[in-house]
């Protein structure tokens, strides 16, 4: 436990937390939504840093980024808690562990140290992933310096439910985030992730601004965040933000308090491709499935594949340093070298 940041004092003792778009107001001996930062004297502690409850070196194409440095390796570690609480989390068990992180076991690794095994390992970056890296915002920014003084650049892979302090400050060190955009209805981000939309929407226009390249990811949920005009809605802020954003959509497995519901039919996938391309989209990719072309990257120029991939791994990729297509010349954006 150390003291936190991004925090101003409150009323009564306690403290108004920052960090994320929620601003919980906490009092003293209590703790903010996320399980992961309390206050204690009038003053906010992180309870998380330094404790890596998960630490794997993955596929890039796993978090998913298809676009970054692909084929190669990328050094993942994800803390305990979430500004999030889904009714399907997939990785509940890290990101709403509950009490005092039962069940889930920290090495205690110092920034440094991580910084330089993930170096070791061959890795090409180093991302914070499997539950929400903004609340374990000082570990996440600490370690990602000290492996960009190693030429490691940094990976987010987050709700985008931050503020823009958060975002600011790791900036200089994170090149790529994958942002979940989960739906495009207020009512389905208080319902069913106990969220907000606009603040995700900000973050994916800021971080474009902040010069990080970004991608991202829908799950598609039978019934709830599917129809045609709510896909419409979505593909159409994407595009008009950046047409050459990839957009990732997943398949549903049904988890936690959504058991009940029904794996994403592969239809409904291609169904939302379609939407997506009919949007201006010129990259999306089919997540948890496999069908023909689901994760090919394509030129937007001539239409040739440039990149072929079978699951998370690249089976060939024909762009240069600086993503030109060899057969037309297109510049494919993206980070490549």
């Amino acid at each position: 436990m150390r003291e936190a940041e991004l925090w101003e004092p409150g009323s009564g003792g306690g403290v108004k937390c920052l960090l994320c778009a929620r601003g919980c107001s906490i009092p003293d001996g209590g703790r903010g939504f996320c399980m992961a930062r309390e206050c204690r004297g009038g003053v906010l502690h992180t309870l998380n840093y330094g404790y890596d409850g998960a630490l794997n070196l993955d596929p890039v194409e796993k978090k998913p980024l298809y676009h970054f440095l692909p084929g190669t390796l990328t050094f993942s570690l994800g803390a305990p808690g979430c500004s999030f609480d889904c009714l399907g989390c997939q990785n509940a068990s890290l990101s709403r562990p509950g009490g005092l992180w039962p069940g889930v076991r920290g090495r205690g690794a110092d920034p440094e140290r991580l910084a330089a095994t993930a170096l070791e390992t061959g890795a090409r970056s180093l991302s914070f992933t499997y539950s929400e890296p903004t609340v374990f915002f000082e570990y996440a920014r600490d370690t990602g310096r000290a492996a960009w003084e190693l030429g490691l650049p940094s990976v987010w892979v987050t709700n985008g439910f931050m503020g823009a302090p958060a975002m600011e400050a790791v900036a200089g060190h994170v090149r790529a985030m994958n942002i979940d955009l989960k739906g495009f209805s207020d009512s389905f981000y208080r319902e069913v992730v106990r969220g907000r939309l606009g603040p995700v929407k900000d973050s994916i226009v800021r971080a474009r601004s902040l010069g990080i390249w970004v991608e991202v990811t829908t799950l598609l949920i039978p019934g709830l965040n599917d129809s045609d005009a709510e896909l419409r809605e979505l593909a159409g802020f994407l595009a008009r933000t950046d047409p050459s954003m990839p957009w990732h959509v997943s398949r549903f497995s049904p988890m936690r308090m959504q058991s009940h519901l029904r794996p994403t039919p592969t239809a409904d996938l291609e169904r939302a491709r379609r939407i997506g391309r009919e949007s201006g989209l010129r990259h999306v990719y089919l997540g948890n499935a496999r069908g023909p072309s689901y994760s090919d990257t394509f030129c937007p120029g001539c239409g040739e594949t440039v990149v072929a991939r079978d699951g998370f791994s690249v089976s060939s990729n024909a762009l240069d340093d600086l993503g030109a297509c060899p057969n037309c010349g297109e510049s494919v954006p993206g980070v490549w070298s």
